[in-house]
């Protein structure tokens, strides 16, 4: 939320052209309609962490009311919008107030990119040190990572869906937007890839419960960058766990994908379901794993290969579990 709200003028905004809409519907529509639209919109901002923006339509919304005589003898209306503004004033300062997350060593982060790197190959070995920063909640740190590993072609699919989880992670919904209009507009993907990350970008957006309009990848005559050949294994979203023996005995569970790299997930579990949590102990086999994905839904097994508690960001207290798929 830090992240979102101290980058919010840099990002771009995927409501702009939602809102030029509404705006101009705004001629055509009575003023309590705007409102209730614009109080909607002033909400989702709040929600999603946006507080400049939140704070932005909430103001105009006194503007709406200031113009219209009978909109102004509600006054229950204009203390509940002021009430608003104090919340999020409240928030933005707790924001500042709050200690900056704490900045790794170097020696450190690479310690902690050396300790989860398994993969025989150079490029998917980056590609899991990037991961493991991120799911210690070093997300700044792993974009970074990303970054560079994408400007270098190394498996530019699973470095751009693992840039889009981070600003995700980070409830910057709006930065991963601005970031696919970059590729988009560079040329640094090529256009069969974009369209995969495009579908990835949307989805992910959804399950934040956000719709957006994001553009269609158009062909391009530029050049893109070669890429190195990227590495081919099945991009998992969702998985359900079912449980033989415990506490949680003949329950299914489910959960959504945090991370992937290659045959190893990670999920999230809230420090609320600690009891659930402390059912995925490292070593411990899932016998009944049912893994979702775009093309398939298949039944497995695997391993619980780690467990840890997040550190920092906007996850912290809550546990990140990785499971290692059987793929025999």
């Amino acid at each position: 939320m830090q992240f979102e709200f101290s980058h919010a003028g840099s990002f771009f905004s995927p409501g702009r052209d939602h809102l030029g809409k509404i705006r101009l519907l705004g001629h055509l529509m009575s003023d309590q309609e705007y409102l209730k639209q614009t109080l909607k919109e002033a909400d989702l901002y709040r929600n999603q962490g946006l507080l400049a923006d939140a704070k932005k339509k909430y103001r105009e919304i006194l503007r709406i009311i200031g113009k219209n005589e009978k909109l102004m003898k509600h006054q229950k209306l204009i203390d509940a919008i002021n009430s608003k503004i104090r919340a999020v004033d409240k928030a933005v300062a707790e924001i500042k107030a709050s200690p900056a997350a704490p900045e790794l060593s170097t020696d450190l982060l690479l310690l902690i990119k050396k300790l989860f790197t398994f993969s025989h190959t150079k490029e998917a070995a980056a590609i899991e040190g990037a991961v493991a920063l991120a799911k210690f909640g070093q997300y700044e740190q792993a974009l970074m990572e990303f970054q560079k590993l994408l400007e270098e072609g190394i498996l530019p699919v699973v470095t751009a869906k693992n840039i889009i989880r981070c600003y995700i992670a980070l409830k910057a919904p709006n930065a991963a937007i601005a970031q696919f209009e970059k590729w988009r507009s560079r040329n640094l993907v090529s256009d069969q890839d974009l369209k995969y990350v495009r579908s990835f970008l949307i989805s992910s957006l959804e399950k934040e419960g956000i719709k957006a309009k994001i553009p269609e990848v158009e062909k391009t005559t530029g050049s893109v960058k070669p890429a190195k050949k990227e590495e081919v294994f099945l991009e998992i979203s969702a998985i359900t766990v079912g449980f033989d023996g415990g506490r949680l005995k003949g329950q299914n569970v489910d959960f959504d994908i945090h991370f992937q790299s290659a045959n190893t997930v990670s999920i999230v579990i809230s420090a609320a379901q600690k009891n659930l949590a402390d059912a995925f102990q490292p070593g411990t086999r899932l016998l009944s794993i049912q893994c979702y994905s775009p093309i398939t839904v298949f039944r497995t097994s695997g391993t619980v290969t780690g467990k840890d508690r997040i550190k920092q960001g906007p996850r912290q207290g809550d546990f990140t579990v990785d499971i290692t798929i059987d793929t025999d």
